[in-house]
């Protein structure tokens, strides 16, 4: 196995990105050693609400009894549905539940995680909708004792609030450290990948093409998905690195919206970097191939001096 994170999930994507990898099959940072069993179908029943517990409220300090927390909930329904991952063809358990406040206002949270579940670690997304419409997704990784039905929270991370939440994916584990993870991207973050990914860093983003302005040039809204971001992250460090991109075609010149989208869309499609592979309705380009596309995007739409090439790929 390589030892290098980026490269090795670039084999996964000259592989199609293996992406059925079963979720958290091996478990990272400081979880106990020794690989996950399958147990009882219950933990996939969790409430939601319980989930929020774990992570979020600090008085339960990171730990809860399942059973006691699952009672306590009874009576807001839930549900259960299997759903296809967002990339490749793996199967997944979404359960999710909403919650109607006095003012009528309604707060959903889902979570998805492998159908066959974890004993001790394991990783799940975590999709919160507010009552304005805002959307986040994050990453968390727990570990469930089976003796004493207590869940413990080792980290949650995200909160991304663009294109629909970010729809955080985990695609698998590249070593006991280092996470494969996708999310859906905007034409603004395709165009500008650097600190988007999991939890998008405003304050230290490096703009490919500074003269560009979100939203007012190029399409940031959350409504606007036209790819995804593909790549590793360390709980630990929460460092992320962009290994590919991944880009439905059509959308990206359907969702244009003015003279430059429809000139960066074209210039796109138009490029002529092979991709990697192929998942569904997504063209894959490795790091390097999406810094050719972005030269040939800056040639066509840009002006002279305002682009800033990642000379070492993404």
């Amino acid at each position: 196995m390589p030892k290098d994170p980026v490269v090795f999930l670039l084999q996964f994507l000259a592989w199609l990105m293996l992406f059925a990898v079963l979720i958290a099959t091996w478990a990272g940072v400081s979880y106990p050693n020794g690989r996950t069993k399958p147990i009882a179908m219950s933990l996939s029943r969790i409430h939601p609400s319980c989930l929020n517990r774990l992570f979020i409220d600090p008085k339960y300090e990171g730990s809860i009894n399942v059973e006691i927390c699952n009672t306590e909930f009874q009576k807001q329904p839930i549900k259960i549905n299997t759903v296809q991952s967002f990339m490749g063809k793996s199967e997944q358990i979404e359960v999710s539940s909403t919650r109607i406040d006095k003012e009528g206002k309604h707060w959903t949270t889902t979570y998805r995680m492998a159908e066959e579940e974890q004993k001790g670690p394991f990783l799940l997304t975590i999709f919160h909708k507010f009552p304005d419409g805002v959307e986040l997704s994050s990453i968390g990784g727990a570990s469930f004792d089976t003796e004493k039905n207590i869940l413990t929270a080792h980290f949650m991370n995200g909160g991304n609030d663009r294109c629909k939440g970010g729809n955080l994916e985990v695609m698998g584990m590249i070593n006991r450290k280092v996470i494969a993870v996708s999310q859906s991207a905007t034409p603004y973050a395709l165009l500008n990948p650097l600190d988007k990914l999991v939890e998008e860093k405003e304050t230290s983003v490096q703009t490919t093409f500074p003269d560009w302005n979100r939203d007012e040039q190029i399409s940031d809204s959350p409504v606007s998905c036209v790819g995804r971001l593909i790549g590793t992250y360390e709980p630990l460090t929460k460092k992320t690195s962009i290994s590919a991109v991944a880009v439905d075609l059509e959308a990206l010149l359907l969702s244009a919206s003015n003279s430059l989208e429809s000139c960066i869309s074209d210039a796109i499609v138009r490029a002529d970097v092979t991709p990697v592979s192929t998942d569904n309705d997504y063209s894959i380009y490795s790091a390097k191939g999406w810094n050719e596309v972005l030269f040939k995007v800056h040639a066509r739409c840009g002006s002279e001096e305002a682009f800033q090439p990642l000379h070492a790929g993404i």
